[in-house]
């Protein structure tokens, strides 16, 4: 992988974790039991475990059991790819500072897999993402002659939002453990000073200008 694509992969996940704290508290959630769902397919082969199914195993195990669990999956067992292909255009309108959708489309993949089942599910969802985004490009190619001095579909620009969309997706389920990593990690890092603005910059002998680093947390000496 190039540095530029390592930078870019590094700038999303610190993206992905850059949110509002009430967002954090639901994508947490979010993550923890669609990470459950995926890990139950290779740890179960056999018998393909519903998200639903997951969770009434974690309300069992928690003493919250009870009809409810039964109750939610009956009333969305109906749903089937009309809710997937519903979360695949949420997931498409995913973007850096809006990764609610995100979120709220992997709620309905994972609503929709209790009829369709754990695959045909994220499938149907992937191919409404890139088939979306792929109508988005072919209609950007008739307005790639536009001027920009107004708005309009680029076929760059569609590829590159297509595929923060796809990669910022693609985070949800693994981000509880880089939220856990990052807070564990955190206190060990050194940050590097930060510079003042010109104007308070004061020359310090050697020809170096002063920084401020005491608002930053302190790390290992």
């Amino acid at each position: 992988m190039r540095a530029q694509q390592r930078g870019e992969l590094v700038r999303l996940c610190r993206a992905a974790l850059d949110r509002p704290r009430w967002q954090q508290v639901l994508a947490f959630v979010v993550s923890l039991w669609a990470l459950a769902w995926i890990v139950a397919q290779f740890v179960v082969p056999e018998r393909d475990t519903t998200a639903l199914a997951v969770l009434g195993e974690f309300a069992d195990r928690t003493g919250l059991a009870g009809e409810w669990v039964q109750r939610l999956a009956a009333s969305w067992y109906d749903t089937g790819a009309g809710l997937a292909a519903f979360g695949g255009l949420l997931w498409a309108a995913t973007t850096e500072r809006g990764q609610g959708p995100a979120l709220l489309g992997w709620l309905a993949v994972m609503l929709s897999a209790e009829r369709l089942g754990y695959q045909p599910a994220i499938l149907v969802a992937l191919a409404t993402l890139v088939g979306f985004v792929a109508l988005l490009w072919v209609a950007s190619l008739t307005s790639a002659g536009m001027p920009d001095r107004r708005s309009g579909l680029r076929p760059r620009d569609v590829l590159r939002a297509g595929v923060t969309a796809a990669a910022l997706t693609a985070v949800v389920p693994l981000f509880a453990p880089l939220l856990v990593l990052c807070r564990l990690v955190r206190p060990y890092l050194t940050k590097a000073p930060r510079l003042l603005p010109p104007g308070d910059a004061a020359p310090a002998r050697g020809g170096w200008t002063r920084v401020r680093a005491d608002d930053e947390e302190p790390g290992p000496r």
